[in-house]
């Protein structure tokens, strides 16, 4: 884990340290295991894994507890999210959700800990290859949370850097499949896919790619980006752009 998202994640369990794990918890006995409440709390914090708090990221607020509650396990599950391991658990389904309540409900230093984890959680995503998490993933929870994702994909480098250059021809690969949808985040990565800087890091990455088969990868993604600059601007304009 990187230096930056090491100290992101310090300053989340020092901001939620004054949410206090409640002696009761309300839950549905029907789908949530007695098992499952107990061992929450009696495991220390950082010792919890996935298959701990997998459960409760499917089920919080709803059947399991209400939003203090969860927000007591926030720093540990936002940093086994950032290290992989919680994918099996479906996070992007379920965490963006849960995530905006607790920054709507959040104190102003709650939501700057929150708030620094995004953004150290998405350098740390596009600047290693292959990473924990995929970089659409990580735009759609911070979206659904509530974030609009303009400054995240200007913080895409603009200069050759292999792993964000690979992470794009990635991404544009996955967003030429992508249905057509005008809502903010649609919106707002059209744009920036249209503008200068992901067509220039492309473009040098290709250049000064050594692998046959990685300059492949940069020469592809940056065909089909130009053609869908191409076709995004003769493009009905009742559409937005």
């Amino acid at each position: 884990m990187r230096d930056d998202l090491k100290v992101a994640v310090e300053e989340l369990y020092l901001a939620f340290a004054r949410v206090p794990l409640t002696d009761q918890v309300d839950y549905c006995d029907h789908c949530v295991a007695p098992e499952q409440v107990a061992v929450l709390r009696r495991t220390p914090m950082r010792q919890l894994t996935s298959e701990h708090l997998g459960p409760l990221l499917s089920k919080a607020m709803s059947t399991w507890g209400d939003s203090r509650y969860f927000k007591h396990f926030l720093p540990r599950l936002l940093e086994l999210v950032a290290a992989g391991e919680m994918e099996d658990w479906s996070y992007p389904t379920f965490l963006p959700s849960r995530l905006k309540r607790c920054w709507a409900e959040g104190t102003p230093g709650e939501q700057h800990a929150i708030a620094g984890f995004l953004q150290a959680w998405w350098l740390a995503t596009i600047s290693s290859w292959p990473s924990r998490c995929k970089p659409r993933d990580v735009l759609e929870t911070i979206d659904a949370a509530g974030h609009r994702v303009v400054p995240y994909l200007n913080a895409w480098p603009s200069q050759p850097d292999a792993a964000a250059a690979r992470h794009l021809a990635a991404f544009v690969d996955d967003w030429m499949a992508s249905a057509k949808t005008g809502d903010q985040f649609w919106v707002d990565v059209d744009r920036w896919l249209r503008e200068p800087q992901p067509s220039a890091l492309l473009t040098a990455a290709f250049k000064d790619a050594s692998d046959p088969s990685v300059s492949e990868e940069f020469g592809d993604a940056e065909h089909s980006l130009a053609l869908y600059r191409s076709s995004r601007e003769v493009e009905h304009p009742g559409f937005p752009s």
